[in-house]
């Protein structure tokens, strides 16, 4: 692990003893302390009320480790309140479970409105978390925007690898992109956005789904008071080849330059055409998956190589098993396929089973691995 890793860590965990003491101190009001950072640096809270509320929220962190400008840590309620997030430069809210209620009390509402309105800072929402901070039905949401969501109907429904492409300003935050013909990127039906015609704020369409009749946007951005707001209904955290956006994103809520990305993470041509996660599919990628754990060495491999073009994420928790698999090339056909994926969850299990590798060939390869797999997270940024 790279010494700038450590920094890291360390400025997470001063961050979360400050949270912890101040939530010990019994006092209502919060005496957080500033991190000490430099001046590029940008703090960021990723909404975590319960663990089986939100999904992908160790994904989202992970993908903001990509820029060494960047801290991050999730913040549940509590911590919100005792903070007033008087730290935090960027709040994410991420998508939460279908059935999942999350409601927030006026004293959470109040924070998170002065914490755009009035201080100017950045919120980003992902799929189905916009509806915490959208025009709505539930009065428990924040409203910061004048965005309806609308659950898809029978038949709307539409999970999977998705084309889509960007507008002229979508081109502006994305310049990486915009010479690329095919862009993909996960989505999984999450809330149809409506922008409403007599919308008031001022909202950029920044990005949509390619050859769709419905007009389903993928990236919008919305002014709130002084503070700007960036709303995706698809999932950059767990799209591999464009994970950065995620660190890009951030960067464009708070006004900081949009820093450049290394080429190792910005590679919209990871995806050569739409995945839909059908029926069918589903079945093909479970049957390879129960293969990872239940077939003989050549079956592991055949099974990785099939998920590597298919639906990958869905594997890789599976395939990070096979680090310790008995056979050598399963162990690294598994290092192979979860460093380019940029499954960098994976990392602390790629060290480990180079430290119990016992054959040096072997050894060596999933140092290869490991290396390359570090070089994707704490990236030194450099401005467009």
């Amino acid at each position: 692990m790279k010494k700038n890793s450590l920094i890291y860590l360390l400025s997470i965990s001063c961050f979360l003893i400050l949270l912890v003491s101040c939530n010990n101190s019994g006092k209502k009001e919060s005496y957080v302390k500033k991190l000490e950072r430099n001046k590029e640096s940008i703090a960021v809270g990723v909404y975590k009320p319960n663990e089986e509320d939100v999904i992908y929220v160790r994904e989202i962190i992970e993908a903001l480790k990509i820029d060494g400008g960047i801290v991050a840590v999730s913040l549940n309620d509590e911590d919100i309140k005792r903070s007033k997030l008087e730290n935090i430069d960027v709040l994410i809210f991420p998508a939460f479970r279908k059935y999942s209620e999350i409601e927030l009390d006026e004293e959470m509402i109040e924070i998170v409105k002065n914490f755009s309105f009035e201080r100017g800072k950045g919120i980003v929402g992902i799929c189905s978390g916009n509806k915490i901070i959208s025009k709505d039905i539930n009065p428990q949401n924040v409203d910061l925007i004048n965005l309806k969501m609308t659950e898809p109907q029978l038949g709307e429904s539409l999970n999977g690898i998705m084309k889509f492409e960007l507008s002229e300003k979508g081109k502006q935050i994305f310049p990486e992109l915009k010479n690329t013909q095919n862009l993909f990127i996960d989505f999984q039906s999450g809330p149809i956005i409506h922008v409403e015609k007599d919308n008031q704020q001022m909202v950029n369409l920044i990005g949509s789904k390619t050859d769709n009749n419905a007009g389903i946007p993928f990236f919008l951005t919305v002014l709130a008071g002084k503070g700007k707001i960036f709303v995706t209904s698809a999932h950059p955290e767990i799209t591999p080849g464009m994970r950065w956006i995620v660190p890009r994103i951030v960067r464009w809520t708070i006004g900081r330059d949009l820093v450049s990305y290394d080429r190792n993470v910005v590679r919209p041509g990871f995806f050569k055409q739409e995945i839909v996660l059908d029926e069918n599919m589903r079945k093909e990628i479970d049957e390879y998956i129960e293969m990872l754990t239940q077939g003989d060495k050549k079956q592991k491999i055949e099974a990785m190589d099939k998920l590597s073009i298919n639906y990958p994420w869905l594997a890789a928790e599976k395939v990070k098993d096979l680090l310790s698999d008995p056979n050598e090339k399963v162990r690294l056909r598994a290092a192979e396929f979860l460093t380019h994926i940029e499954y960098t969850l994976a990392l602390d299990d790629i060290e480990k089973a180079v430290k119990n590798e016992r054959k040096r060939k072997v050894k060596e390869q999933l140092l290869a691995y490991e290396d390359e797999m570090s070089k994707i997270i704490d990236q030194k940024v450099s401005i467009n």
